[in-house]
């Protein structure tokens, strides 16, 4: 792992990296710092904005190649593409989420990808009604096609075992059980 990014130039570089599909920037960006003043704000949200287009358009590229090269015979069949399709928007889930963007940014991104899925999941649902014989299951798995939603009370679950575990003496020194 490199060093998280400060500039941006190395944030330019970061995103670039992940628009070609390389997801392993992500914690890299999540803990970088960048002070976004008058100069690069409209430059780097740009940038953003271009990358994050640019993913979800390949995205939506191979989910509906699947659809075209595979003939999803049965429910599990589509569950299946489905699974994979809600998998790989892991990445873009990750990106607008991103801790160093600044929070309009990552509420536009967030609200843009919930629509992005919620627009194909009505397309899907659309498509679907022409088959009424498996519609009810189908509705069912396409009514659960939406972001994965981590909770907070995980995060805050952790952040309380790791307080507990760590006893800090009067040296400063923390003692780890």
């Amino acid at each position: 792992m490199t060093k998280p990014p400060t500039t941006y130039s190395e944030w330019v570089t970061l995103l670039h990296q992940f628009g070609d599909g390389n997801n392993s920037v992500l914690d890299n960006m999540n803990l970088g710092t960048f002070i976004i003043d008058s100069g690069t704000a409209n430059r780097f949200y740009t940038k953003t904005e271009e990358v994050y287009k640019k993913r979800k358009q390949n995205w939506l590229d191979k989910f509906q190649r699947y659809f075209e090269l595979q003939n999803l015979k049965t429910e599990d069949d589509f569950e299946i593409a489905l699974r994979n399709g809600k998998q790989n928007l892991n990445a873009l889930s990750d990106f607008v989420k991103i801790k160093s963007f600044p929070d309009a940014l990552k509420k536009t991104l967030q609200k843009d990808l919930e629509d992005f899925i919620t627009e194909i999941r009505t397309s899907l649902k659309k498509n679907n009604s022409k088959n009424t014989a498996r519609n009810e299951k189908i509705l069912i798995l396409l009514n659960s096609f939406q972001l994965n939603v981590k909770s907070n009370e995980n995060e805050i679950n952790s952040e309380k075992q790791s307080s507990t575990n760590n006893t800090t003496t009067p040296t400063g020194r923390k003692i780890i059980f």
